[in-house]
């Protein structure tokens, strides 16, 4: 599941035929954060040799509040200039499989299933990407879930993919159980209040997955086995850090929030170098295909019990 290591030939053409863009962002922000520099190195100067010499004290604060601001401002000149080029490239990289690229992710921010992710104020969504695999739709977007305040701390940070249900699925939700549990505080846990619980899943791994559903009955249904089989055993088979958080669905559509814990998608940077720009396209390109791999099996192992249904 760790899709393709190279890029493909039509994004690294159009990567190339983007260069000039690239190029021109970085002059640029290289200018903006020239200019911010200059402006806080004088900024500082200024509160440090026009303030009365007995104001030491007030003398240091304003070097220090003029310096940290400089810095702040510079990193979001450069910070603006990645989020522009992440833009212009991630389309031809969705495009090279059949999807379409969105930098904005807040409409299917505000859809997802209240229980799929931790309750927190600063809910942050990016990058969507959405289109048709095969005859079914689907969307996948990365999703940042922070406390905000002064202490923020970040609960989940991850790609989540909804696609609807190829054939009538009953309604469950599936985490590893520490994910359930209410913990120290900020800790990132889901509630399952109003569920029943059916039964626990060990991973390849050790890790321990609860199934709950919003039904009672000891027969669960076929379809609904073989994909809690297939999401509880990608411990092993995400790549890096990357681990399920949880997955759900109503019946109709399936949302998976797989964590991980760094930036998808990172293309660009400051006068980036051709083979550098190629290489992180490339890393593109395998992020987008592990969402879309594990969407692939799912429907296809859906698709198999409808088919052992019909033949049965």
């Amino acid at each position: 599941m760790t899709g393709p290591s190279a890029s493909p030939p039509d994004v690294s053409a159009a990567v190339q035929a983007l260069k000039p863009q690239l190029t021109r962002m970085s002059v640029w922000a290289l200018l903006g954060m020239t200019v911010s520099g200059i402006v806080t190195l004088y900024a500082v100067i200024a509160s440090i040799t026009l303030i009365e010499e007995n104001s030491d004290g007030d003398r240091f604060k304003v070097a220090l509040f003029a310096g940290i601001m400089g810095i702040l401002l510079m990193a979001f000149i450069y910070g603006r200039m990645r989020r522009s080029q992440e833009a212009l490239v991630m389309p031809h990289v969705a495009q090279a499989v059949g999807l379409t690229y969105y930098k904005d992710a807040s409409g299917f921010l505000n859809a997802l299933p209240e229980r799929l992710l931790p309750r927190a104020s600063v809910r942050k969504a990016e990058d969507l990407v959405v289109g048709q695999l095969g005859s079914h739709s689907i969307q996948l977007a990365e999703v940042s879930i922070e406390t905000g305040g002064k202490n923020s701390r970040t609960l989940f940070k991850g790609v989540v993919a909804q696609f609807r249900n190829s054939i009538q699925m009953p309604a469950f939700f599936l985490a590893p159980h520490e994910q359930t549990r209410p913990g120290m505080i900020f800790k990132a846990w889901i509630p399952t209040d109003g569920l029943y619980h059916q039964r626990d899943v060990v991973g390849p791994s050790g890790t321990t997955y609860g199934l709950w559903t919003s039904w009672t009955d000891a027969q669960e249904a076929p379809a609904l086995n073989s994909v809690v089989d297939i999401l509880t055993s990608l411990e092993n088979r995400l790549p890096g850090p990357m681990s399920l958080f949880t997955a759900t669905s109503n019946g109709i559509e399936m949302h998976i929030a797989l964590r991980h814990f760094r930036d998808l998608y990172r293309v660009g940077g400051l006068f980036p170098a051709e083979s550098h720009l190629l290489s992180q396209v490339s890393q593109a390109t395998q992020d987008l295909s592990v969402p879309l791999n594990l969407v692939k099996e799912l429907v296809a192992a859906e698709l198999a019990v409808a088919d052992q249904t019909k033949t049965g």
